[in-house]
């Protein structure tokens, strides 16, 4: 599919693993850019980056879990009078531990920004997608499938499955589909906070990801490509 001119794609933690990598392929194939993450010095290099190479990106700093961050978010695209062929809902963090010895906080936290932030950005969102517009949600695995001591990520990510699958039939009737990304482990830098010892060279690659989230939206507009699972030949993990 030759990318709209006249539209954009909406990319939520943007300037990190997934994200970034789902970025970089994607202005390369000359999508327009929303770049939204927490860091300001990042998104501002990385549009640099994807500037000096003919692309064309924008990118607004915010944090998904603040309210008035999102309202300000979507001030934003209205003066600027954007119109959103896509939102990749991308950003989202990940906390181990025994579902009853984890920390209440840890489970809100888990929540809030798995599942709530993607429910109040989407929100903000809704009035901007075009007609045959997506929304692709980055799940994991474990949206579909529990491991011992991932209980509170799991529980976030099939939450987010089940919103997901919610909105594919609320939002039918204005022609806005819903893809859901479902892969097992990636080697991106949330595992450098997690004490596990896994063959990282084993994993997915975030430019794995990438690439099935470019199928989606290359998807024929008449199809509603519900969801992609990834898994590295070698298992999931």
């Amino acid at each position: 599919m030759k990318p709209p001119i006249d539209s954009w794609i909406l990319i939520t933690g943007a300037t990190k693993g997934i994200g970034l990598a789902i970025t970089r392929r994607l202005a390369a194939a000359g999508w327009n850019l929303i770049l939204i993450a927490r860091s300001e010095s990042r998104l501002s290099e990385l549009s640099h980056q994807i500037h000096v190479t003919g692309g064309k990106v924008q990118w607004f700093k915010a944090d998904l879990t603040c309210a008035h961050d999102l309202n300000q978010l979507g001030d934003w695209i209205k003066s600027k009078q954007m119109k959103l062929k896509a939102a990749v809902l991308n950003a989202g963090i990940a906390k181990t531990g025994r579902a009853l010895e984890m920390p209440l906080n840890d489970w809100r936290q888990l929540m809030e920004t798995n599942l709530l932030a993607p429910v109040a950005l989407l929100q903000v969102l809704k009035e901007f997608f075009t007609d045959y517009g997506q929304i692709i949600f980055i799940n994991s695995v474990a949206g579909k499938t529990v491991f011992p001591e991932w209980g509170a990520y799991a529980a976030s990510k099939f939450a987010l499955r089940a919103l997901a699958e919610t909105l594919r039939l609320e939002l039918a009737p204005q022609k806005i589909r819903v893809t859901s990304v479902f892969p097992a482990s990636v080697n991106t830098p949330l595992h450098d906070r997690l004490e596990l010892n896994w063959e990282r060279q084993n994993m997915l690659q975030p430019e794995d990801v990438a690439r099935g989230v470019e199928w989606a939206l290359n998807a024929p507009q008449q199809v509603n490509l519900n969801e992609i699972s990834l898994e590295n030949v070698n298992g999931l993990f």
